[in-house]
C-alpha cells in the first residue's frame, strides 16, 4: 500500500524586503521598549502601533504626572519600532507615520509642562535618545529578531492580534526582567 506523505513544511524566509517581516521587526521593538519600561504587554496587533499594554487600560494614579508618565511611554514605545528596523533592516522605512504621532504627543507633553524654557522638538529628541540607549545593550538587540520571527510566524499563520505573554517569555530569554522606579520627562530634565 502506497502511503501518501505530506509534503515537508516550507521554511519562512526573513527578508527585510518582505513587507510583513519588516513589520514584524516593527512590532517587536515597540513590544521590547515596552517590556524595558515594564509595562506588561497584554496584544500585538499586527498593525504599525506599539502592543496594548496594561497602562492602555488604567492610570497608576489620577494625577497629571501619570498622564505624562503615559504620553512618555507610548513616545518610547513609538521609537522602539524604527530603532530595531534600523538595527535589523539596516534602514527604517516601514511605518513612517509614528513621526507624525511623536510629533503630537510631544507638542501636548509641551503644552502640560506649560513653561517656555523646553519646547516639544526638545522633548522629542530627549525621548528619541533614551529610546536608543535602550537598544545599546547586545541582549536587546538579540531579542529583536526571535520575537520578529515568531510575530511573522503569528502574522503568516493568519493572527492579527497575538497574546502577549509569549512574545514576554521570548524577550525574557534575552533580557532579564526588568524593574525599576519610573522616572518621568519633567522629573529626568530636573524641571517636574
Amino acid at each position: 500500500m502506497n502511503k501518501i506523505q505530506n509534503p515537508p513544511k516550507k521554511e519562512l524566509e526573513y527578508d527585510c524586503q518582505d513587507a510583513t517581516f519588516r513589520l514584524s521587526v516593527y512590532e517587536a521593538g515597540h513590544a521590547i521598549t515596552a517590556y524595558l519600561l515594564d509595562q506588561k504587554i497584554v496584544s500585538i496587533q499586527m498593525f504599525p502601533r506599539p502592543p496594548m499594554t496594561f497602562t492602555d487600560k488604567c492610570f497608576d494614579s489620577h494625577s497629571w504626572d501619570s498622564f505624562v508618565e503615559i504620553l512618555e511611554i507610548r513616545v518610547l514605545e513609538l521609537f522602539g519600532g524604527p530603532i530595531a528596523e534600523d538595527i535589523v533592516c539596516k534602514g527604517s522605512s516601514c511605518c513612517t507615520g509614528d513621526i507624525s504621532r511623536i510629533d503630537e504627543i510631544t507638542r501636548i507633553l509641551e503644552a502640560l509642562h506649560g513653561e517656555d524654557d523646553i519646547d516639544s522638538e526638545d522633548i522629542l529628541f530627549d525621548l528619541e535618545d533614551r529610546a536608543e540607549e535602550m537598544f545599546k545593550p547586545q541582549n536587546v538587540k538579540d531579542a529583536i529578531l526571535p520575537v520578529a520571527k515568531y510575530l511573522f510566524q503569528q502574522e503568516m499563520d493568519g493572527h492579527i492580534e497575538i497574546d502577549g505573554k509569549e512574545v514576554t517569555r521570548i524577550i525574557s530569554d534575552y533580557i532579564p526582567p526588568v524593574k525599576h522606579k519610573k522616572l518621568g520627562l519633567l522629573e529626568m530634565l530636573n524641571i517636574g
